[in-house]
C-alpha cells in the first residue's frame, strides 16, 4: 500500500502487476511510442524487460498472492480513504486469474472503510467473470476516443451496464477526440484529462471536448472531475475553460467532485471516531 500523488485517490495498491497494450490509450501507433506510464516505468525500473505487447502478456502479467494474503499488515497513514487497485495493472487482463481477483475484492470487503477505486480497459472479462463486488468499491473503465481519428472505445462504457457493482464510473483520460453524446445513465462518476508527455510525443486534448462531456454530466446529475490539461507532466493545468451561459464569457474553473461515500464506508469511518473519540 503507498500513498501517491494521483489526485483522485490517497493510496494505491498493486495485487497484480504488468499488462498488455489495447487500445490508442495504451500506444501510439502513428509514433510507434507507448503510452502507458506503467509500462514506461515498469521496464524503465526494470521490472519487467519486454515490451507489454500481448505476445508477451504471460511473461509482463504477474500476480502476487503473498500481497493479499496479509491484509492486517497494511498501512493507511491518512486514514482512511480512496485506495486505487491495480495502478500498474488491468486486474482484468485475460492473464488474470477470476479467483485471484475475488480474493482482492474480499480485501476490500474486510476493510469498509476505505473506498477501493478498480479501473479496467477489459470490461468485458469484469463482466463475464461475475464477482461478488462489496458495496465499497467502484468500476469504471477507460475510453479516449470515439472514432474520429483512433478506433472508438466508447462500447466499454456499455459493457459496465450489466456488472454488478454498485457504483461505476469513467476515465475519459487521456481524452483523444470528441466524444459527442453518450449512455451515461448507469454512471456514477466521470473523470476526465489530457495526455501527459513531451511536447514532441503529446497528443492534445482541447478543452471543449472536456466541456462537452461536463456540461452532460451537469445535465444528469453526475459527480464530474477534471484531472488536467494537456500537458508535459501530470497534474498540470488543473483549471478547465468552461462557458457561462449566463454571461457569455469564458472561465476558468477547478472541477473536482467525487461520488457520495457508499454507506458502508459512511459507517465505518463513523465507528472508528466513535472508538477513537
Amino acid at each position: 500500500m503507498q500513498t501517491t500523488s494521483i489526485s483522485w485517490c490517497d493510496y494505491t495498491w498493486n495485487p497484480q502487476t504488468g499488462c498488455s497494450r489495447i487500445g490508442p490509450i495504451c500506444y501510439d501507433s502513428d509514433a510507434g511510442v507507448p503510452k502507458c506510464y506503467a509500462e514506461k516505468f515498469s521496464r524503465r525500473q526494470e521490472r519487467t524487460d519486454s515490451k507489454w505487447t500481448p505476445e508477451n502478456a504471460d511473461e509482463n502479467v504477474t500476480m502476487h498472492p503473498e500481497r493479499v494474503e496479509d491484509p492486517d499488515e497494511y498501512h493507511f497513514p491518512e486514514g482512511p480513504g480512496r485506495v486505487f487497485v491495480g495502478s500498474m495493472t488491468d486486474m482484468f487482463h485475460s492473464e488474470t486469474d477470476p479467483a485471484f481477483v475475488q480474493d482482492v475484492l474480499d480485501v476490500c470487503a474486510r476493510h469498509p472503510e476505505h473506498v477501493w477505486i478498480w479501473l479496467t480497459k477489459r470490461p468485458h472479462n469484469a463482466a463475464d467473470w461475475r464477482l461478488d463486488w462489496p458495496e465499497n468499491c467502484l468500476l469504471g473503465t477507460s475510453v479516449g476516443s470515439a472514432g474520429h481519428e483512433y478506433p472508438s472505445t466508447l462500447h466499454r462504457i456499455e459493457q459496465l451496464r450489466d456488472i454488478d457493482v454498485g457504483l461505476k464510473w469513467v476515465s475519459f483520460e487521456p481524452l483523444l477526440e470528441p466524444i459527442g453524446e453518450v449512455a451515461l445513465d448507469h454512471i456514477d462518476w466521470v473523470v476526465v484529462g489530457g495526455e501527459s508527455a513531451p511536447d514532441e510525443h503529446r497528443r492534445e486534448m482541447k478543452h471543449e471536448w472536456a466541456d462537452e462531456i461536463r456540461r452532460q454530466c451537469r445535465d444528469e446529475g453526475i459527480p464530474f472531475y477534471f484531472k488536467q490539461s494537456s500537458s508535459a507532466r501530470p497534474e498540470q493545468g488543473t483549471a478547465l475553460t468552461v462557458y457561462n451561459e449566463e454571461y457569455g464569457v469564458f472561465e476558468q474553473r477547478e472541477i473536482r467532485d467525487f461520488p457520495e461515500l457508499p454507506t458502508v464506508a459512511k459507517a465505518a469511518r463513523a465507528d472508528r471516531e466513535e472508538i477513537t473519540s
